[in-house]
């Protein structure tokens, strides 16, 4: 059977494929704690789940318009325009199966030809580059160095930029580093797209979720908007993960590419998830607010017991909740990568975790702290005796 160069390029979500690994441990007995998947422990906000239920209820559910239900993309259009300091209107909007669908489509919208290029800083979240390939893309890797705070350097963005350089990648803040862009930093990197056809698309769906200094949008900066594709959602911002509900913001021709391109590839997002997404909206920031303040809270925990940990070393993320620390001062051979390391976290201490090989920095390994503070706290002490009983192999290297 003959298959398609785009699919033989790819292979399954890391985040999706450990957490299949820690259910199914967990349906035979094992003890895990799961630091490794970026999903709050908060349960859906109650308006959501009645205001789904009450359509449900109606016994008719049907078609919607492909960009979605005309009041949930007025109340996107209202969200976005308070987060980024745009003024949206309903019609640059797109409700998407989740955040990943809008990436998706903005890429797909914008790459349009064999050999287009999509640059991208890295460490990365783990699905821009099968993105970009199922684009027919190619993804430009731009390494980006925890000594300048993972953030992307204007010099490297420059160095990477070529005839074929279609769209660039950012995401602030950052999965899996926590690294916060301030306005200065996404000013100077605009300022390298000045006069080049080059569409910026800035995956905002963490920007609840920032601890020092403000979240900036680069849409928000002179000219922008209308070169910028916004991506957000309720899933982190509202714990509606399963709820599969996200939502775009472009200039209006980009709008109406994404639109289009939705409209044949799945239709419109689930009627009762946009319902309850409505509902959620509706409730202003204010859940987003209580579970900052948790993940705030298990952020200084968590950075805490890690500087206890030798061998260990960590850069304090900015926002999001994840933390990204360095351990190839551990590696030797038991855990000769980053891979090895966390397989044999979760085989002698039953802890899950991601390798920073999957997001384009082997050295490092990635938490989330999306987690109640018992299974941090219990997570991050095995985590240190898995750290202590590596250290002396480590050392006879």
């Amino acid at each position: 059977m003959h298959l398609a160069a785009r699919v033989l390029s790819i292979s399954g979500s890391a985040t999706l494929e450990l957490t299949a690994r820690i259910a199914e441990l967990r349906r035979q007995g094992v003890d895990v704690v799961s630091l490794g998947a970026g999903e709050p422990d908060f349960p859906t906000p109650p308006a959501a789940i009645e205001a789904a239920s009450a359509f449900i209820a109606r016994g008719r559910v049907v078609y919607l318009p492909a960009a979605g239900l005309p009041e949930l993309r007025e109340a996107a259009a209202a969200d976005l325009s308070r987060s980024t300091g745009v003024r949206y209107d309903a019609s640059q909007t797109c409700i998407t199966n989740g955040a990943k669908e809008g990436l998706a489509l903005a890429i797909l919208a914008v790459a349009q030809d064999p050999g287009d290029e999509v640059i991208c800083p890295v460490p990365a979240w783990v699905s821009y580059e099968s993105m970009a390939a199922i684009a027919g893309a190619r993804l430009v890797k731009v390494p980006c160095s925890d000594r300048n705070g993972f953030k992307l350097q204007p010099a490297d963005l420059l160095a990477a930029i070529t005839p074929r350089t279609r769209v660039l990648l950012l995401n602030s803040p950052n999965n899996p580093t926590g690294a916060v862009s301030t306005r200065a930093e996404l000013r100077a990197l605009c300022e390298v797209l000045a006069g080049r056809d080059i569409v910026v698309v800035s995956d905002e769906i963490y920007s609840p979720f920032v601890y020092e200094g403000e979240h900036v949008s680069p849409a928000s900066l002179p000219g922008m908007a209308e070169r910028t594709v916004v991506v957000n959602g309720v899933s982190k911002s509202h714990s509606m993960t399963g709820w599969r509900v996200g939502f775009t913001a472009a200039p209006p021709a980009l709008a109406d590419a994404i639109a289009n391109l939705k409209s044949h590839l799945s239709s419109n997002a689930a009627a009762p998830s946009q319902h309850a997404a409505l509902a959620a909206l509706r409730g202003g920031p204010a859940y987003a607010e209580t579970m900052k303040a948790a993940f705030r809270r298990r952020l200084a925990v968590t950075l805490e017991a890690l500087a206890r940990v030798p061998g260990v070393s960590i850069a304090r993320p900015g926002g999001a909740f994840y933390v990204f620390p360095r351990v190839d001062a551990l590696y030797g051979p038991a855990a000769r990568d980053s891979v090895a390391f966390c397989d044999g976290l979760l085989q002698q201490q039953r802890v899950a975790a991601l390798p920073g090989a999957a997001f384009g920095d082997d050295r490092f390994i990635r938490f989330s702290i999306a987690v109640a503070d018992d299974q941090l706290r219990e997570g991050l002490a095995r985590f240190a005796r898995y750290a202590e009983s590596l250290a002396p192999a480590a050392a006879r290297r």
